[in-house]
């Protein structure tokens, strides 16, 4: 007798867990987000809105967009991966560009009273080409570049090409930003915290009013201490202001002018 229960303990104890697993196995079969076909789920990814989304074992497994969780599928000018849906809707030509950040420097304007008026010249850019403007080191998405050319200020901003639209507005937001501090605040533009932390800031709020979950938490996770340190210290000190003017009476008191005139 005792030797059946042994069996049938042994039994249960084997065929129980086997039973579970089944259950969870069939719990998870669902559409995978990208072939969409229905199979077992391997992983839950984020998809270009922010929503997690089911893979299968397979289509986890290959390279993936280099702005969301989603399986690639093409490479940008710029040397990106992007998914079927970042792709969809990435900026690659001049005139589309020039359109966008139109669009958003009326919006700093209108939401945040964020103005300047500098004559901007927009471009697009190859990775490498603005990672030799910075410092070669960096994987820049965008570059604001103030010069003199013939006795005549000129200011350029280079975004890289083949980025999602709503990837493309968040980093208009920032090179606007720095187009703004060199207009109203230029004693900051050598502090590379602040000016960086200023700059992804105006982009944070840009994109939390647009409702742009993908770029207010990539600036919210950034960890190097002068885009992500820089952003988490402007923004505990702007506290409730929330346009450019009461930005720049933080910004004065923080880092007052000595004796002189604050922008142009």
């Amino acid at each position: 007798m005792l030797k059946y229960i042994a069996v049938f303990f042994l039994a249960f104890a084997v065929l129980c867990p086997l039973s579970v697993r089944l259950s969870a196995q069939a719990e998870a079969a669902a559409k995978c987000a990208h072939c969409q076909k229905e199979k077992f789920v391997s992983v839950r990814a984020k998809n270009g809105a922010g929503k997690e989304v089911p893979l299968c074992y397979e289509c986890a497994m290959l390279p993936r967009c280099a702005y969301c969780e989603m399986p690639s599928e093409a490479e940008t000018a710029g040397g990106d991966r992007l998914c079927r849906e970042c792709a969809k809707d990435c900026i690659k030509e001049k005139s589309e560009a020039e359109k966008v950040m139109k669009d958003v420097r009326q919006v700093l304007a209108s939401k945040f009273k964020m103005t300047s008026k500098h004559r901007i010249i927009c471009e697009l850019g190859t990775r490498r080409e603005l990672n030799l403007e910075a410092d070669g080191e960096h994987n820049e998405l965008g570059w604001f570049d103030p010069k003199t050319v013939r006795d005549k200020p000129q200011y350029t901003i280079r975004i890289l090409t083949g980025l999602p639209r709503d990837v493309y507005r968040s980093v208009a937001a920032h090179e606007l930003a720095h187009d703004w501090m060199d207009a109203e605040l230029p004693h900051l533009m050598d502090k590379p915290e602040i000016r960086e932390g200023f700059a992804e800031f105006v982009a944070w709020s840009f994109s939390k009013s647009e409702g742009n979950t993908r770029m207010t938490e990539y600036t919210e996770r950034r960890t190097d201490d002068v885009y992500g340190g820089g952003f988490r210290k402007v923004r505990d000190m702007m506290g409730d202001a929330k346009t450019a003017p009461e930005w720049k009476k933080v910004l004065l008191k923080e880092f007052p002018l000595k004796g002189k005139k604050t922008g142009k």
